[in-house]
């Protein structure tokens, strides 16, 4: 979809004016048609926009080419749509394209374009800067609820393990993996982005919001990846220590069993004179020899605990 606004004192407002003379664009999913339109429109590279709704898209600030805007800017920042239950959905690509009189937002993600359009910010910039902002809060607010995923594993990692927890410690693993990368990205585009001449104008304090937002992205995402390995480790030493304990039980039934078959094994061999070989109780006699020896060896590996 496809929106123009204009600019003014009250916020933005949705006008039918010419799509140059709109101050504010926000395309919302939008079509190829539309792409095809707005490229057209201002003279911008359709490849710029091939991996719009992709994960796979490189956040990015660099200037663009356009015989109708004023040497613009390329921005792409991520936000998130919770709606959507795979990460590969819920982070998306936002591409916004600016110069100082118009302001192109492309995006997957209309709640974030609802409270852009709903404001009363009544310049370019403030939309902007809020608007990467918002992206901001919505992805730490996202990574404080995996805080709590993170917390329930560690418990159960202390208890023991099963199968569903191994399973939601692989998903949410996967998750940081993709917003790791993502917001590595990001960092050096926002430094780019508050470095550039297009900042120069703007309020310090807002620059550095920005950049104070990304490094606490930043780290908390390192921070949820060095507690998922910790617990990764820790499944893992576990299943060691279990497969080890079993591995010792069975070489040592191994060896208990082992003793009795020697035993009868050496009184069944079919050589004259051996003991108790014409007893009518000999079997037994053999049974009960092989029995102690095997009871014996027991509690002495039981002693040394190789049976624990």
């Amino acid at each position: 979809m496809l929106n123009k606004y204009s600019i003014s004192t009250s916020g933005p407002q949705k006008t039918t004016i010419a799509l140059k003379q709109a101050d504010l664009i926000i395309l919302t999913r939008p079509t190829d048609e539309e792409i095809q339109q707005l490229c057209q429109t201002f003279n911008l590279n359709k490849f710029s926009f091939r991996y719009r709704s992709s994960p796979e898209e490189v956040s990015r600030f660099h200037r663009t080419t356009s015989d109708v805007l004023d040497n613009p800017f390329f921005l792409v920042v991520y936000d998130y749509i919770s709606s959507f239950k795979h990460i590969e959905k819920q982070l998306v690509p936002s591409l916004i394209i600016f110069d100082s009189d118009h302001l192109i937002i492309c995006t997957d993600s209309e709640d974030s374009c609802k409270n852009i359009t709903n404001s009363n910010y009544s310049n370019l910039s403030e939309i902007l800067f809020n608007y990467i902002s918002q992206c901001q809060y919505k992805i730490m607010d996202v990574l404080v609820s995996y805080k709590k995923q993170i917390d329930d594993l560690d418990s159960a990692a202390r208890r023991g393990f099963n199968n569903t927890r191994l399973r939601e410690l692989t998903t949410l693993t996967r998750k940081l993996v993709f917003l790791e990368h993502t917001m590595v990205d990001q960092t050096s585009t926002i430094e780019a982005l508050v470095k550039s001449d297009f900042c120069q104008n703007v309020p310090q304090d807002i620059c550095q919001n920005l950049t104070v937002e990304q490094q606490r992205l930043t780290k908390a995402i390192h921070i949820f990846r060095d507690l998922l390995d910790s617990i990764s480790s820790l499944f893992t030493a576990m299943m060691d220590s279990n497969l080890n304990n079993l591995m010792k039980f069975l070489d040592s039934a191994g060896l208990v069993i082992a003793v009795a078959a020697l035993v009868t094994g050496f009184m069944g061999m079919n050589v004259g004179g051996l003991p108790w070989k014409d007893d009518l109780y000999g079997f037994w006699i053999t049974l009960g020899i092989a029995s102690i020896l095997s009871l014996l060896i027991a509690y002495l590996l039981h002693r040394k605990q190789y049976l624990k």
